[in-house]
């Protein structure tokens, strides 16, 4: 037996049978307690057939709870030790910004398919993210495209429209203030002339919402520049933006930008990535292992704007489940880690739970006020 958080994997051999391999875990309910699970690791994720031979059908979660067009786990699964394998720090994709304008239109290989989220219909690429290696060319070795979602360090999941992706779309869509009918609701999220941050944004959905609902610029950064090369910047073509900003025909008033490129190198640009010039700052499904929480911080601490004497402090929203089980991170330890030093108050401000896959969360994080006593306390205790 192999132990992983939050459960162990075991081998059973039934007499005459072949050896198999099971999971075993608890699995967090909304109210605090747990329920045991037991899965046969060989048995399809998702319902449906078992892969072929050429592993068409075959797709694995990192027990994310699933994409948003696929049926949610009833069970958490394992986790292969090589795709939950961090790579050398000098094989890591360096920032760069995709131009739009150098992309084909229509990109090759991008085919339409339409999502509703509430009653709003986005036309996206179909991608189960599965075949991740039909959209990228980060991970040449077939057979591991075909078995993971996640390759750490090489592909971090772009291609596949995840459940929390459409959460924070939807969030959006329902918050902004445009869509309040009444002046006093207290609706904090104002999205018209907003300068938009979408970190690791694959299909695009959250900052394309924000696009929707009038704001300036949204600039969508992705680890993979292939991802955003093939699937978001014809998602925004497709859903009526032009990304050129020469375009002389251009109607819509967003700005477009696309940054590929792992966040630490990200955030030491100042060419690629301005300091603190965004009002919002976006992130679904990106705070799945720990391992990235320093460059997740340090990249919010660069982007999201500090209050000033004319301009009101920016503020993030990150989508996740509470928990990524056998992976080890989530909404909860995440918020840990940013309350840690005291620069960033944060609140969860929607929880979501469907019974069938595991609880999701979106946090709110701003700049901690002056004053704050837990974050000044913080701020003494690292000082």
């Amino acid at each position: 037996m192999s132990n992983y958080p939050g459960g162990a994997f075991f081998t059973f051999t039934p007499p005459g049978g072949k050896a198999e391999k099971f999971s075993f875990a608890f699995i967090s309910r909304a109210d605090g307690t747990a329920r045991r699970s037991l899965r046969a690791l060989s048995a399809p994720m998702w319902g449906g057939a078992p892969p072929d031979a050429s592993g068409e059908g075959a797709s694995f979660r990192f027990n994310f709870g699933g994409g948003a067009d696929a049926e949610p786990a009833p069970v958490p699964s394992a986790v292969p030790a090589d795709a939950a394998t961090a790579a050398p720090s000098e094989a890591l994709i360096p920032g760069v910004e995709v131009l739009a304008s150098e992309v084909p239109d229509p990109a090759p290989g991008w085919v339409p398919e339409t999502v509703l989220v509430g009653d709003v219909p986005f036309v996206k690429g179909a991608s189960s993210g599965a075949r991740y290696a039909d959209v990228t060319e980060a991970v040449p070795d077939a057979d591991e495209a075909r078995r993971s979602d996640l390759v750490k360090g090489k592909y971090e999941g772009g291609a596949k429209l995840w459940e929390c992706a459409v959460d924070l779309t939807r969030f959006l869509l329902e918050n902004d203030s445009s869509a309040a009918r009444d002046a006093d609701a207290g609706f904090f999220l104002r999205l018209k002339d907003a300068r938009v941050l979408e970190l690791g944004c694959g299909h695009g959905l959250p900052g394309l919402a924000c696009a929707m609902r009038g704001a300036r610029e949204v600039v969508f950064a992705d680890y993979n520049p292939d991802v955003l090369q093939t699937l978001t910047v014809p998602n925004a073509r497709a859903n009526g933006f032009s990304t050129d900003a020469s375009d002389a025909n251009r109607v819509a008033t967003t700005t477009f930008r696309f940054l590929g490129g792992d966040w630490g190198s990200l955030s030491r640009s100042a060419s690629l990535l301005e300091p603190g010039a965004f009002d919002v700052v976006l992130a679904a499904e990106t705070v799945y292992e720990p391992s990235s929480f320093e460059k997740h911080v340090e990249i919010l601490k660069r982007a999201v704007r500090r209050k000033t004497t004319s301009l009101e402090s920016g503020v993030a929203f990150v989508a996740a489940k509470s928990y990524y089980f056998g992976v080890g991170g989530g909404a909860r330890s995440f918020r840990a880690r940013l309350e840690s030093d005291g620069d960033f108050a944060v609140e969860c401000v929607q929880t979501l739970s469907d019974g069938a896959s595991n609880v999701r969360e979106i946090l709110k994080v701003t700049w901690a006020e002056q004053g704050d006593e837990r974050s000044e306390a913080r701020r003494r205790a690292r000082a």
